[in-house]
């Protein structure tokens, strides 16, 4: 493959371990066998560079963390939002990000960018060469390359867009979005190949496009025999991100078709019934309601680390008291509540965010978590909430009534005591809204809910005070912060790549 000028698409190097089955250990133990960047000699070949680019999801600037740093499309979201506030035990490693002071330079920002365009690449690779091994005896395997690289390819284009869009209006045409780079474009790159970012209607054309083939090819292969497939992508997670994707597009009957899709392949659990595997769903012990996760492993930076160091209990950020409390007795989520008992520990009359704090070692001196613990990139409760706030938003007696069963729904399976919901109109949507919070919390979503419905962010105290070092409290709807800088080294590196209003 030629060198690439577009400087997020220079020579990947990372090797993996064949791709033969669906076993937790195929995604995580790599055995370096080939470079990425050559091309593949085998269809063995082909899958060990997809599972490449599940690799790549798991980065410590994609859904892993560092110390205090990273966790892009896992914790920082929710930093970068309402959800959290920085404590004064901080290293402030992501200040600049909580702050919403980052620019051009900013080192998180270069990384949330290049990041999903490494696995993108990875998946263009497979695209381009998987059909050249189509046989009687591999069409499974081939249609199982191809439905998951479209799907992958989908899920970090759109990640990406989610950041470095200033809005997320499907039809526009002037409004710009990021290149989407497919297999094709990678075949007739030069060392000059420079892409330039497509307007919304272009980029979403596209993306559905993807969405449409993996939904295409996953559906002709059942991709994990007997049982779900978590560390792979398969049929649910394409209806899934479908759906995702239309709620940013405004498409709400897209959404009630493709969640219900999804849905149909993975229900909703009864936390209240099996809380043990409510909780279990993300310590690793139990598959719940998973639809898709990103394995880790020891040593492997886990979500957790950018707010929650796991092997001394340090916290780098809290919840906000508008989310939860210790007591449990006021917010969004209550002691009455199996979400309350997922995400948080008291810790005196503090919370600590023990969302992904991993398994438990003993010894003799302590009992510590270890901080190797799965995100969970997509699950079946947010299918829920996005089908109940889709139903909502299309309005009229029939939709809201099944606004409010889905919502009825979640609370019967969340909560020990709960007041049905009977709002209507736009209360009903403040409620789905309210309930996607309470849901979604540090599972990525908070800060791009909030750009998509056009809202400011209000910090409650303790930001602003001796309590926490975030000075930034309110961001307003029309500030540029909300879609992050192009980073300098990419309009550097490739002229047509526009700069996001407000920072040049």
């Amino acid at each position: 493959m030629k060198k690439l000028s577009f400087k997020i698409l220079l020579s990947i190097s990372l090797s993996a371990s064949l791709f033969q089955s669906c076993s937790k250990s195929e995604i995580i133990d790599l055995d370096p066998q080939f470079n990425l960047v050559d091309n593949p000699k085998s269809l063995d070949e082909v899958e060990s560079v997809l599972l490449g680019a599940y690799v790549g999801f798991r980065g410590a600037n994609y859904y892993g963390s560092g110390s205090g740093t990273g966790g892009g499309w896992s914790m920082m979201p929710d930093v970068l939002g309402d959800d959290m506030f920085e404590t004064t035990l901080s290293l402030a490693n992501s200040r600049v990000m909580s702050t919403w002071t980052y620019d051009v330079s900013t080192g998180q920002v270069a990384s949330f960018f290049q990041s999903p365009y490494a696995v993108v690449q990875r998946s263009n690779i497979v695209l381009r060469e998987a059909k050249k091994y189509l046989g009687p005896n591999t069409v499974d395997r081939v249609n199982s390359a191809l439905g998951q690289s479209y799907l992958v390819r989908a899920w970090a284009h759109f990640d990406v867009f989610r950041y470095f869009a200033p809005f997320y209006d499907r039809n526009s045409t002037t409004n710009l979005a990021l290149p989407y780079i497919r297999e094709t474009d990678a075949e007739v790159i030069t060392p000059d190949f420079k892409p330039s970012r497509l307007n919304n209607q272009q980029f979403y054309n596209r993306l559905f496009a993807d969405l449409d083939s993996a939904i295409k090819y996953l559906g002709l292969v059942d991709l994990q025999p007997g049982g779900r497939s978590i560390p792979f992508m398969d049929l649910a997670a394409a209806y899934g991100l479908k759906a995702r994707v239309s709620l940013y597009a405004q498409d709400w009957q897209g959404v009630v078709n493709n969640a219900t899709q999804a849905l149909s392949l993975r229900p909703v659990m009864d936390g209240v019934a099996d809380p043990d595997g409510f909780v279990g769903m993300y310590q690793n012990t139990n598959d719940g309601e998973i639809i898709w996760n990103v394995q880790f492993e020891t040593n492997q930076s886990g979500p957790t680390f950018l707010v929650y160091f796991a092997t001394n209990g340090r916290s780098y950020f809290r919840p906000s008291p508008q989310l939860a409390v210790g007591a449990g007795n006021s917010g969004l989520i209550r002691s009455n509540d199996i979400r309350f008992f997922s995400n948080f520990t008291q810790a005196g009359a503090n919370l600590n965010i023990t969302k992904y704090q991993g398994k438990f070692n003993f010894n003799e001196n302590s009992v510590v978590s270890n901080g190797n613990a799965n995100f969970i990139a997509m699950r079946a409760g947010e299918m829920l909430v996005s089908r109940a706030e889709a139903y909502a938003r299309l309005g009229g007696a029939l939709n809201e009534t099944r606004a409010q069963n889905d919502l009825n729904e979640l609370k019967d399976k969340r909560m020990l005591t709960f007041t049905p919901v009977t709002a209507t109109g736009q209360d009903l949507i403040t409620e789905c809204l309210n309930e996607r919070r309470r849901e979604l919390f540090a599972e990525g979503h908070r800060f791009f809910d909030l750009k998509r419905t056009t809202r400011t962010i209000s910090r409650p105290s303790p930001c602003g005070t001796a309590n926490s070092p975030v000075s930034n409290c309110t961001l307003s709807p029309t500030a540029r912060e909300w879609a992050l800088p192009i980073p300098e080294v990419e309009t550097r590196t490739n002229s047509n790549m526009i700069q996001n209003e407000g920072y040049n």
